[in-house]
Formats: C-alpha cells, structure tokens, sequence
C-alpha cells in the first residue's frame, strides 16, 4: 500500500500567519503567543505544522516564528518537522522572553497561570483571538481541502476494516484494533474511534462509547461508530455508520429510516449562502417520526471543532446554529437518530466541504445500513 503524505507550502503557511496577525492588529497587538499542551493545541498546529506532544508555546510577529516545545528529546523531531525560525526547549524560555517588551499581545489557546502572571507583572495586557480565530479557520484553503480528502481516504480505510472486522465473538476492542491498524498502515494518526455495541433485540445505547468496555459481539449485535483518521494533524475525516450482524429489528429499521431521509434532506440544502439554520429544519423529519437524537445533527470539522453546529429542537441542551454556509467549510452531517428514552440510536453520516453550487463530498464508503458479511 502507498502511504498516505501531506505537507502544506511555505506559502500556506505564510497566508495563516498574515490573516491571525491581521487579527491580532485589530487588538492593538502585533505578537501572538499560541499554546498547546498534551497532544491538544490546534493553535500550533495551525501556525507551524508542529503537533504538540507536551507542552508547546509558539511566538510570532511579522518576521520571526519562535516555538518551544517539551520534553527536551522532542525537539530534534520538532526542529524537522516545525515551519517556525527556531525550536528550542520549552525549559529554556524565559517568560519575560516570550512576553518581549510588547504592552499588548494576542494569544490564542489556554495561557499557563505564570505566564498570566509574568504578563500582569510585566504591565502587559493580554488578549485571547480565539473566538475570531476559530472564524477564520472555518473556511480551507486548497492545500487544507487537500489534507481533508486524505484525511477521509484514510478514515474510509479505517472504517471498511472496523465493518470487516465485525463478527460473532469479535470484540470492540477487535474492532479498534483493526481500524487503527488499517489507517496507520497507510500512513494515518489516531483522531477519534468511537464504538459502541448493543443487542438489538435489547438495546441500552444510543451512541457509541469514547472508550472500548469490552463487550462481546453476538449474532444480533448492533454496532454503530464514529471514526475519525488524519493524514495532516487535525485535518480528519469523520464517517458514521451502523452495522447489523443478522436481521434488523422493525425498531432500527425505522431508526435508520429516518435518519437516511434527514441525511439526504439536509445535503440537499447545502451550497454556500444557505443560512445554517437550514439544515436543521431540513431534518425535521426526526421530531415528525416521534424520535429524538443525543449528538449534533452537523458540526463543522477541521483544525477544530467549529461553527456552525446544529442541534435537533427536541434535544436538550438547544443552541441555534450561527450564520451562513461558506465555500470551503468542512463540515460532518450527521443525523444519529434516537428513541426519545435513548435505548437504542443510529449512526449515519460524512464530512462534506462547502461548495458555491453544492458540495463536495470526501468519503466513498457506500450510505445507508452495513449488513455484516
């Protein structure tokens, strides 16, 4: 098999780092401090490459990129892989160091308290982009869509080995196991693999489990998962589906019925301008069959979880989607119809990126129920 490789330009890059330095200007900041600390900080992530494993603290202003990293044994790999001017240990930097002599600066992702600290002794204000950053990494770039295609060809791959894999005796660990060596093969990381396993005739779940409990598939096994594998970190593909070992009950045939026809009604909505509100209604279908949902009908996806997401208006907590569909949006449709007791649901769903006459589409796994071989 030929493995999976992303590696975004010097130029894309460089147009990340001029749009967040645009935003911090509007502050009044010219320097940006980006954090990220055990294997989170999509903030790094986003201004250099580098995926942080323990802590990471990235500095930038028009002409320099500066990012510490820990522990120490991680920075050879970070001085390869980083887009920034110079790597070092994050023991090394001096908080004054970072702060510089700057009354105003930008930062992005959870401050560390003594930097907080070092910033008020120091007479600095400091001023979190995140809201407005999460903004302007709603919409990919070419390069980002790139990643996002890989990202979905190495999820696809992950999840046709997760239903191969999906026999009597077989357990979700099996399951994971099999998925994550599927995509890793290829050249793929780890992002999410959510599964979760009930009797159909008796069903206790709605939504797959964030953790394998070790239950034992059966011959009237119903599994449901959420899969998630990035060739570019924390630019995933995320596909849904439902897989039945022997034949479905009249309840889940139902479930799935609805949730098919809420997928396709919503996709059919999509195409930049459309108000997100949109697909919402579109799945209104759900509250008509007497069932509910427990996770997002959509969310967007993609150096985050971003806007817009939208909810079912019979799920509680509501919130209503914010704004418009744009081109180059990346966002999960993800319809996972329930019982309104949450003894039983279904997963059903695909990341699709925003198009000005439609969308595109970046997995290729057949729709609609998986009957197990």
């Amino acid at each position: 098999m030929e493995i999976l490789r992303h590696f975004f330009s010097d130029g894309e890059f460089q147009r990340r780092r001029t749009a967040t330095l645009k935003l911090a200007e509007e502050t009044g900041a010219s320097t940006v401090l980006a954090f990220g600390e055990n294997r989170s900080g999509l903030h790094v992530t986003y201004l250099c490459g580098w995926a942080p494993t323990r802590q990471a603290w990235l500095r930038m202003d028009a002409s320099d990129v500066d990012l510490w990293v820990s522990f120490h044994n991680h920075v050879p790999a970070a001085r390869r892989m980083a887009n920034a001017d110079r790597v070092g240990d994050v023991a090394d930097a001096e908080p004054r160091r970072l702060l510089g002599g700057d009354q105003v600066i930008a930062t992005l992702g959870q401050v560390p308290l003594h930097i907080r600290q070092a910033a008020e002794e120091a007479g600095a204000t400091l001023v979190s982009l995140d809201r407005a950053h999460a903004d302007l990494r709603a919409s990919k770039s070419d390069e980002e869509v790139a990643a996002l295609r890989l990202g979905g060809l190495a999820s696809d791959i992950g999840a046709s080995a997760l239903i191969e894999a999906c026999r009597p005796g077989a357990t979700d660990w099996d399951l994971l196991a099999e998925a994550r060596a599927a995509y890793t093969r290829a050249g793929a990381r780890d992002h999410i693999c959510y599964i979760g396993v009930t009797d159909m005739d008796a069903p206790s779940r709605d939504v797959p489990s964030q953790v394998p409990e070790g239950h034992v598939l059966t011959d009237r096994s119903v599994v449901t998962f959420e899969l998630s594998a990035a060739v570019a970190p924390e630019y995933p593909g995320q596909i849904l589906r439902t897989v039945f070992l022997g034949e479905p009950t009249d309840e889940y045939l139902t479930l799935h019925e609805v949730a098919s026809r809420a997928h396709a009604q919503m996709r059919a909505r999509v195409k930049a301008g459309v108000a997100a509100q949109e697909l919402v209604d579109a799945a209104a279908c759900v509250e008509e069959s007497g069932l509910t949902t427990t996770d997002d009908l959509f969310h967007g996806l993609g150096m985050g979880y971003l806007d817009p997401v939208g909810v079912s208006p019979s799920r509680t907590p509501y919130t209503e989607p914010r704004g418009d569909l744009r081109d180059g949006m990346s966002i999960v449709i993800q319809p996972n119809v329930t019982t309104t007791d949450h003894r039983a649901g279904v997963q059903t769903g695909q990341m699709i990126v925003v198009r000005p006459s439609g969308f595109e589409d970046l997995h290729h796994l057949e729709e609609g129920p998986v009957m197990a071989a």
